[in-house]
């Protein structure tokens, strides 16, 4: 039995959290164990109960923003504690920010150390200081590392360059988001949209998710169809200032009894059932695990087109549009979806390696030590 040390958890409920408990839920743990690093240690990671009550390990270590020394020197204390226990350290991120842990370990005994991407973009502005730090981390990543993931090809030569990497699937449980009538029924009754047509959009509010645009695209089509309505599905980060945004554009355009703020929620599989059109027009992603689980739902999809295409699993129902097109082409590529006769695509997403038990056996075989 191989043990993997994971980072990249926190409080929030998103895209790499839902990537992580998919791979830890169906491992089998006979062959590898995930254990944690939160790098947040103030807060609680998403899903934490459920990982310590498997037996898993989370090690705490508090922010650097806080304390930066402390935060550095409580890691190597961590590495020197458990040195000879792991086989493998993966840090998760979005941006080259930070990559300290994958240099570290290189000092401690772990022979795998593997940056993940995911992403293609980055939420900061690329100030002098923040070009300075990232150009050193590519020269530590480059001493540390010795094998780098990224969640499609657009978000590894985004972070990588020219670095060899391998594509690891933002894989899902596809038989838990087969399209299932009578699920659709009880939820559109607990939300009384039982004869409405329902929007979803699963994101966190940031500048990346681009909710702003997306209400602008809700109002166009609120004008001309009065039985549509939006659940936007998760909350704000750290900073609120896009919730607030979003949440006071949606009171000017007065939308508020057709617009649900849902916040974070576990039961995105439910509410996708619910749903007639899933948009997902966002400024960059890496390959996002929302429009994985909406195909897998059934639902036709409507992505921005700065989105890497490899998100376009099932054909019939996936467009692009793009961000500089008028509002009009979003209303007419939303009106195409209206049609839409949800079926089952579980052989269409398990086919393309986005089901789970598929590509957690790779991983296996990864860190079991095969290559």
């Amino acid at each position: 039995m191989k043990k993997v040390l994971q980072i990249g958890m926190t409080k929030n409920l998103g895209g790499i959290e839902s990537y992580l408990m998919n791979q830890f839920r169906h491992l089998d743990r006979q062959k590898i164990v995930y254990d944690f690093v939160n790098i947040t240690g103030e807060f609680e990671i998403a899903f934490e109960q459920e990982i310590l009550q498997s037996g898993s390990k989370i090690y705490k270590i508090p922010t650097r923003h806080k304390n930066p020394i402390q935060h550095y020197f409580l890691w190597l204390k961590l590495l020197w504690k458990i040195r000879g226990q792991y086989s493998a350290i993966v840090l998760n991120g979005n941006s080259l920010s930070y990559v300290f842990p994958i240099f570290a370990a290189k000092f401690f005994g772990i022979s795998k150390r593997i940056f993940h991407s995911h992403n293609s973009g980055d939420e900061l502005k690329m100030s002098t200081a923040r070009k300075i730090l990232v150009a050193v981390n590519k020269i530590l990543l480059s001493i540390g590392a010795t094998d780098y993931f990224a969640c499609s090809e657009k978000a590894g030569r985004w972070m990588f360059g020219s670095k060899k990497f391998r594509v690891i699937n933002n894989a899902i449980d596809a038989r838990k988001l087969q399209f299932d009538p009578k699920t659709r029924d009880e939820v559109r009754k607990n939300f009384n949209v039982e004869n409405k047509f329902v929007m979803i959009h699963v994101g966190r509010f940031t500048f990346q998710k681009n909710h702003e645009f997306l209400i602008d695209v809700f109002s166009k089509v609120a004008e001309k169809y009065s039985d549509a309505v939006l659940f936007l599905v998760g909350d704000a980060v750290e900073d609120r200032a896009f919730l607030d945004s979003a949440q006071k554009k949606v009171t000017r355009s007065n939308l508020n009894d057709r617009v649900f703020f849902l916040g974070l929620r576990r039961d995105v599989d439910k509410l996708l059932q619910a749903a007639d059109c899933f948009l997902l027009p966002s400024k960059f992603e890496g390959l996002p695990m929302s429009g994985i689980e909406a195909q897998a739902a059934g639902l036709p999809c409507i992505f921005s087109s700065n989105i890497t295409t490899e998100l376009e699993i099932t054909r019939d129902l996936v467009q692009y549009v793009s961000l500089d097109a008028p509002l009009e082409t979003w209303l007419e590529a939303v009106e195409k979806t209206r049609a839409t006769i949800r079926r089952n695509t579980f052989d269409e997403i398990s086919n393309a390696g986005y089901d789970i038990s598929t590509e957690v056996t790779k991983l296996e075989k990864f860190f079991g030590g095969d290559k």
